[in-house]
């Protein structure tokens, strides 16, 4: 037992000799002393002890929160710097409001590095590791790290609380457009979404007569409506409604009313020119078809290919009127097709508005007199690009249109029997993509608005326009549940009696959609 105690003793002597040479040769060339806790030679400071004691003796975090409480707003996700501002999950922006927060970070206590430590994302916490330096005594400075955890407490922002209160609006936009059918305000929502142009809407409300829009500023609302202008012909008016008024401050406070009128005129219908517009449009015959409405108004003869354009400052100075829409269209069977040949000249002055557009002479009969009766017609048309004998194409049967308020003489030879507008497809009825929709509340009193068949038209309206695809985000849709056996085969069916070659929209084009689950 002696000799053990003696080993021991001796390994210790010289354990402690080791490490009093290896300090006394970190510290040679200076003045030294001896700690008083522990006896390591180090430099003298204030406190005569070694970095090590300080450490384990003296804290500088005491004075630092170590819990900070976060409010962010669950309709927005904005967190209260104040002001309200939006961040990313473990952004810079974020890291800054984090440590804003934090009590007893001063001229003392020196922020050096803070970095995020992973949470849950549903966990309602941030957690931030800190570190720290101070000086505890002359030419003696002690860094520390530590971990700051913040709750996050749901708190609405003052933006969302004028949003979920009725009546607290500064200013609205009324859009309104006289027609039957609501197309032009699903593509103006497709428009919309594209350019994220509804991020200052504080509501929006659906009625029979159009949308309504509210904003929390009246410059908010100019900006929209000035977005409106720029992609469909539009008239505004601008009116203000007196709310309160301080007389011994002399202040006033206006409720602002913008209202948008649309332009009645939609692709495929078809217009009467009046005589005193056609010398402004050079020599246009009394009916165009419109193939496109956007900051200006485009029209295309069928009969010559000539093309037309009003733009919108124009047509509301002189208007023009729809003598078809879309709901006269009647569906034709092609029975032959023959091209016309045009001189080079002609090939010049009537440039094709669109790569498939073409004139031809095209045999037509209507659908519901096949097998009834043998009345042909043979119509001049711009759509000999892409018609087949034994296609089928909607178009416009002029001999059955009752048009009031119209001078017929206008009409005696210069317009055809029958209008082609486009060529109809057997589609199938499941797609591959689908579209957004704004959040929209129906006015007090009336009931949600039925706008399917105008969405279908739309999307119709996609797959066959390239360049209409380019102004809006079409998303994949969600994978369908498998389906049974019959309903397998009822599918396939319907593919079977589809047109090969009906359009789609390619893959490439699709953006992947957010889908939230449960799981």
């Amino acid at each position: 037992f002696d000799s053990c105690n003696t080993l021991a003793a001796s390994r210790f002597t010289m354990g402690m000799k080791r490490s009093h040479d290896i300090s006394m040769e970190s510290t040679h060339g200076a003045t030294t002393a001896l700690c008083c806790s522990c006896g390591v030679p180090m430099v003298p400071n204030q406190s005569m002890r070694c970095a090590a004691c300080l450490k384990a003796e003296v804290s500088i975090t005491d004075g630092i929160s170590r819990k900070v409480v976060l409010q962010r707003c669950r309709n927005c996700t904005r967190y209260n710097k104040p002001p309200w501002t939006a961040c990313e999950p473990e952004s810079r922006e974020l890291l800054g409001i984090c440590l804003k927060k934090i009590r007893g970070l001063g001229k003392d206590v020196r922020l050096v590095d803070a970095a995020f430590v992973w949470t849950e994302e549903h966990a309602m916490r941030i957690r931030v590791k800190i570190t720290v330096q101070n000086e505890v005594a002359q030419s003696c400075v002690l860094q520390q790290t530590m971990v700051v955890e913040f709750q996050i407490v749901n708190q609405q922002c003052e933006d969302c609380q004028k949003s979920f209160t009725p009546h607290a609006y500064n200013a609205i936009v009324q859009v309104r457009q006289k027609v039957p059918h609501r197309r032009t305000f699903c593509y103006l929502e497709q428009l919309i979404l594209k350019s994220d142009a509804h991020a200052k809407v504080t509501s929006l409300k659906e009625t029979r007569e159009g949308l309504d829009f509210y904003f929390e500023t009246k410059s908010h609302a100019q900006r929209f409506a000035d977005f409106v202008e720029a992609h469909v012909p539009t008239k505004t008016k601008q009116s203000k409604h007196l709310i309160s008024h301080d007389a011994n401050s002399n202040s006033y406070a206006f409720k602002y009313t913008i209202m948008c009128e649309l332009c009645p005129i939609c692709v495929d219908d078809v217009v009467h020119v009046p005589k005193g517009h056609i010398a402004t449009l050079n020599g246009a015959p009394p009916l165009l078809l419109c193939h496109k409405v956007s900051n200006a108004i485009k029209f295309v003869d069928p009969i010559s290919l000539r093309s037309y354009d009003i733009p919108t400052a124009e047509y509301w100075k002189r208007p023009v009127d729809s003598v078809c829409r879309t709901e006269h269209l009647t569906e034709y069977v092609v029975l032959n097709v023959e091209p016309v040949q045009k001189s080079e000249a002609a090939a010049r002055q009537n440039t094709p508005v669109k790569r498939w557009m073409s004139l031809a002479d095209v045999e037509v009969a209507r659908a519901c007199d096949l097998g009834v009766n043998d009345d042909r017609l043979i119509v001049r048309t711009h759509l000999g690009g892409i018609l087949r004998p034994g296609r089928r194409v909607m178009g416009y049967d002029l001999r059955t249109v009752n048009v009031s308020g119209i001078d017929d003489e206008a009409f005696q030879g210069r317009c055809p029997d029958v209008v082609l507008v486009k060529k109809a497809y057997k589609r199938k009825n499941k797609r591959t993509w689908e579209l957004k929709r704004l959040t929209k509340e129906a006015a007090e009193g009336e009931d949600p608005i039925d706008d399917d068949a105008d969405m279908e038209a739309l999307k119709r309206n996609l797959e066959e326009d390239p360049e209409l695809r380019k102004s809006v985000n079409m998303y994949r849709a969600a994978e369908a549940p498998q389906q049974g056996g019959e309903e397998k085969a009822d599918a396939a069916e319907e593919d079977e009696d589809s047109d090969s070659d009906a359009p789609e929209v390619p893959l490439a084009e699709l953006l992947e959609g957010l889908e939230l689950r449960d799981d």
